[in-house]
């Protein structure tokens, strides 16, 4: 059997196989005794009639036709096989030539992607270490004081004033035209307001001061320029508010918060812990920025050449990666396509442009894994699984070393390289990087899933 391959875009591989005429015999033979065993053939009991006979009966070319798939089938995989080939999707035929010698049929199959990255470490983004404010560390601990607020109803019927919360029936209009869509017949929902500046919209706090349990009000209130909400950017918005409940919001002492909190420190102890939370907080939120900015350069200046087979399954393990998450909720895959009104290959199609993306990111990962040289020890290992372990109930942690020390052991070292990885990026791109290893060392297995540094996104 003669095969030769060509390259084609899209890590596409097109193969001419010519086969031998021994292979094209065999495939003959195996067709006549098909055929032999499917029809009655005069003179024979079925699946007797030698193949010159069933030639000679059906004709050449049905006994052909007959034999052709099984023909292509079995030399596809033989001609696999001795390229020493991976296809990563199914194989497309494009041509068959079985009319005469030589039998040879033209496939193209999807292989491998590949990738040449750029000078990854010569990527930069603007990175400036922040540190806590005052300001953030008063709104911080003005959300822990919130957590534990007690509401009260008034003693007798009154005006709501600063600090109440109040239950209203809020609708809103831009130029006449209500801002949110509502069934004819239904009531307006219900919503909750803190009466506290900094909380509401300038001028509706101002508008709802005063008003009384059961009064409606119209308030005019003019929309900042950078409102989440193109719609009504620097617009003046009619809010239509009926007070349907007054609540007094009462907040505790600062000095009872530690106890609230079950705490065992001062306030000032306690504020102190804040600060390092919001500390550590910021300081991930920043290296998240600066991977995610570095990561947009990376796949920018990276060529790739990937076959659609491969984004293609991208596209559909997100799709039922978005269904297992409905699960949690009671709704099914099927539910959502219907409510949609997408059939599954419409789904597919549309996150095809997300999934390249997602694609893009992890096979460019996965180089830099290789071409740092970042590996999983023994001991790191060990390690991980140890610090997994305090996270579990006491009762249930020898179930869960076991687990993670055999079945789920290869999961914990993605988890350890992947942390690395992580560590590593945001070195490259602040400049901070170790120098770059003299040679490649190959990635420990298995392998680090790199998509988990952008999951969190």
């Amino acid at each position: 059997m003669k095969v030769t391959s060509e390259k084609l875009p899209k890590s596409l591989l097109a193969l001419e196989i010519e086969l031998d005429q021994a292979q094209v015999e065999k495939g003959l033979d195996r067709a006549a005794r098909r055929l032999s065993q499917k029809y009655n053939i005069p003179g024979f009991r079925k699946g007797k009639a030698p193949r010159f006979i069933v030639e000679n009966y059906f004709g050449r070319p049905a006994l052909i036709e007959e034999a052709s798939e099984d023909l292509v089938n079995k030399a596809f995989k033989e001609a696999l096989d001795q390229e020493k080939i991976e296809p990563v999707g199914r194989a497309n035929l494009e041509t068959v030539q079985f009319d005469e010698p030589p039998f040879s049929f033209r496939v193209t199959v999807p292989v491998d992607p590949s990738l040449t990255l750029p000078d990854y470490r010569a990527i930069r983004v603007d990175h400036e270490a922040k540190s806590v404010t005052d300001e953030m560390l008063t709104e911080a601990m003005d959300s822990r004081r919130e957590r534990h607020v007690v509401l009260r109803e008034p003693e007798e019927p009154r005006a709501a004033k600063q600090g109440d919360q109040l239950t209203v029936q809020l609708e809103s209009f831009l130029d006449g035209e209500p801002l949110e869509e509502r069934e004819e017949g239904t009531d307006v929902p219900e919503t909750n307001v803190v009466l506290e500046e900094g909380r509401l919209i300038p001028g509706l706090y101002e508008g709802l001061l005063g008003i009384e349990p059961d009064e409606t009000r119209e308030i005019v209130a003019h929309m900042p320029e950078d409102h989440a909400n193109e719609r009504v950017r620097d617009k003046d918005v009619t809010f239509k508010v009926t007070m349907k409940r007054l609540q007094e919001r009462i907040l505790p002492e600062w000095d009872e918060l530690p106890v609230l909190e079950e705490s065992e420190s001062t306030l000032d102890e306690l504020r102190e812990k804040t600060r390092g939370e919001l500390a550590e907080t910021l300081r991930s939120n920043q290296e998240r920025e600066a991977i995610d900015a570095y990561l947009k350069q990376l796949v920018e200046q990276t060529e790739y050449d990937i076959p659609d087979a491969l984004i293609e399954q991208e596209a559909d393990q997100l799709l039922h990666q978005r269904g297992h998450e409905l699960e949690r909720y009671g709704i099914t895959l099927e539910q959502m396509l219907q409510y949609r009104g997408q059939t599954h290959d419409d789904a597919v199609e549309e996150l095809k442009p997300e999934a390249e993306e997602r694609l893009k990111t992890t096979l460019a990962l996965r180089e830099i894994v290789k071409a740092e040289g970042l590996t999983a020890g023994e001991d790191e290992v060990d390690a991980e699984v140890d610090r997994m372990i305090e996270t579990y109930d006491e009762a249930e942690r020898d179930r869960a070393r076991e687990l993670l020390s055999t079945q789920l052991r290869a999961s914990v070292a993605s988890t350890v390289i992947d942390k690395k990885l992580r560590e590593r990026l945001f070195a490259i791109a602040t400049g901070t990087a170790p120098a770059a290893p003299a040679e490649s060392a190959p990635a420990a297995e298995p392998a680090a899933e790199p998509a988990d540094v952008v999951a969190d996104e």
